[in-house]
């Protein structure tokens, strides 16, 4: 929470009335929990679960949620919001709320309706809540195989696929194939790369929708599981292992952890726990 500005509710309150009369939506928000928080004129602070989501008639989190990302980066982010034939620019603001039992990290969310100028007519048949749908998505996609690319993990977007709340609970498997190389070798390119996209298939109808597949480069794969228990992470494995070896056979590793904290190093230290395991199971296979 360093370098975040710090309010304490009477003055949260008075910016919140400041920027009301302005903006369409002017909210203090949690994106851990997707939770709205009231302050009320006593000092206390409640929170309304799982309606941010709703403003934007949604069952679930938005894909792009521009609050989370604040959250994780720790600076402002900002989106455009298409909803039917509206369009909306949403400003999410990170900072620290000082309650009476200590500071909390909350996200300032102001949103407000643009000029339907902004809103060009379709293009090859696709509108521009379309067009930047499908920008995002190729931003996100592995290429070859259309799981998630290494830019997915880095960002830490796999915390809330399709969740309405943000898990410290996160298992982590990785795997890697045995026989890529010498189908290379032997087989050429392009049956390598049927190969990869037959893997990634495999894998991607074998888990839930909240979970990501991610192709980290070369034949090496991630799974990312937020919001599992620990017992369940190794039965994970073994329907993977049983899905994959439909395709070719493959290396897993795997570890678990009940308390992520959504940071790059913390990210990094289990995927070098997956990978360590990975390949121990890798020099067991070799003797």
């Amino acid at each position: 929470m360093d370098g975040l500005q710090r309010y304490t509710i009477s003055q949260m309150r008075e910016i919140i009335s400041y920027l009301l009369p302005i903006f369409d939506v002017v909210r203090l928000v949690d994106p851990r929990d997707t939770a709205v928080l009231t302050l009320s004129e006593d000092g206390t602070v409640s929170r309304e679960p799982y309606t941010c989501f709703r403003v934007w008639n949604k069952e679930c989190r938005c894909e792009n949620c521009t609050s989370i990302q604040a959250a994780l980066d720790g600076c402002q982010r900002t989106k455009y919001e298409f909803i039917q034939e509206n369009a909306f620019f949403v400003v999410s603001r990170p900072l620290v709320l000082v309650l009476p039992e200590g500071e909390t990290p909350v996200i300032l969310e102001i949103v407000i309706r643009v000029s339907d100028q902004l809103l060009p007519e379709k293009e090859h048949g696709k509108s521009l809540a379309e067009r930047l749908a499908e920008t995002r998505e190729l931003l996100y996609q592995d290429e070859l195989t259309k799981v998630y690319n290494r830019r997915y993990l880095n960002e830490l977007n796999f915390l809330y696929q399709g969740m309405k709340r943000i898990s410290d609970q996160l298992g982590v498997i990785m795997l890697d194939l045995r026989q890529f190389k010498r189908i290379n070798d032997t087989q050429g390119h392009l049956a390598g790369d049927q190969l990869l996209r037959n893997v990634a298939d495999a894998l991607r109808a074998r888990v839930r929708s909240t979970d990501s597949v991610i192709r980290l480069g070369g034949d090496e794969f991630l799974v990312m599981l937020p919001g599992c228990r620990e017992e369940d992470v190794p039965r994970v494995v073994e329907k993977l292992r049983q899905a994959v070896e439909t395709v070719t056979s493959a290396d897993f590793g795997y570890t678990y952890t009940s308390r992520f904290h959504a940071t790059q190093e913390e990210l990094e230290r289990l995927l070098e726990e997956a990978d360590c395991r990975m390949y121990e199971e890798k020099r067991r296979n070799a003797e």
